[in-house]
């Protein structure tokens, strides 16, 4: 109940404040990370993608899908979608990509944030948690802007 009210007051704050153009993009991203705060503690399951767990693809797909924006299911595809960001460009509710393995494509997706932070589902916390980009420095790619 309590994620329904929180959803539907951004949703209003969003819409009363549609006047001003150039703030719009700034409240979407708010909405977004409201959307993805609300799964905060929601266990991590490998190939999750809702009532059990979360993968972190499974979880950047099912915040995106509340919004209303379709995305790929994998982390490697979800990394084609979308402008291109470098990490010094950056905003709020822009996906940011990881290479966090041996292997040549992306293997970990999150939903940056602002501040050096984003979310994730992590497979280490075995939850979604709010990290610190700076741990995760050295695997970053780069990110996506879809909104």
């Amino acid at each position: 109940m309590l994620k329904k009210l929180t959803i539907c007051i951004i949703l209003l704050f969003m819409f009363l404040s549609q006047s001003q153009a150039h703030d719009f993009d700034y409240y979407e991203n708010i909405f977004i990370e409201e959307i993805a705060k609300t799964h905060l503690g929601t266990k991590y399951v490998w190939g999750g993608n809702g009532q059990k767990g979360y993968d972190c693809s499974g979880f950047t797909k099912d915040v995106f899908e509340q919004y209303g924006v379709e995305i790929p299911r994998n982390s490697w595809k979800q990394a084609k979608v979308g402008q291109k960001v470098s990490r010094k460009n950056l905003r709020k509710g822009d996906l940011i990509f990881f290479n966090s393995a041996k292997q040549k494509r992306i293997n970990h997706v999150g939903i940056y944030l602002g501040n050096g932070k984003f979310i994730h589902a992590s497979s280490f916390h075995k939850k979604i948690v709010i990290s610190p980009l700076k741990e995760y420095k050295r695997f970053f790619q780069w990110g996506r802007r879809l909104t």
